[in-house]
């Protein structure tokens, strides 16, 4: 590509842009998750919908869509599917516990760019 150098740089840089532009601040349970942070604590959302299968005999079926994972400064869990629980974290990550599942972000700390949220009494 001779006499148009900035052709090839362009070419990797546009290759990239939906990689980037998809980039997920935590990945657990095999899925993607972004974070915002609230006054009530930590907010988690799957950037893809997610698919689960719910067991209830007769009357079960699939979920299917966007999740929301709601981490409570009390130390409680809310989750779109899963309902309610509870959360820690420890030095290997952090883990919502719910009665028929959890989820587990191991290896990755909570955090929040310009909000300070203090939690007392969530470790595991």
């Amino acid at each position: 590509m001779r006499g148009r150098p900035g052709v090839l740089s362009l070419m990797v840089c546009l290759s990239l842009q939906p990689v980037l532009a998809t980039a997920a601040n935590y990945v657990a349970d095999n899925h993607s998750w972004t974070i915002t942070c609230n006054g009530s604590g930590y907010q988690l959302k799957s950037v893809y919908p997610v698919s689960r299968f719910i067991e209830a005999g007769v009357n079960s079926k699939v979920s299917e869509g966007i999740e929301t994972l709601n981490l409570g400064k009390s130390c409680d869990a809310q989750h779109t599917v899963l309902g309610t629980g509870k959360w820690c974290w420890a030095n290997g990550g952090f883990t919502a516990e719910f009665s028929s599942h959890s989820i587990g972000f191991p290896r990755q700390e909570l955090s929040c760019p310009n909000d300070a949220i203090e939690l007392d009494g969530c470790g595991c």
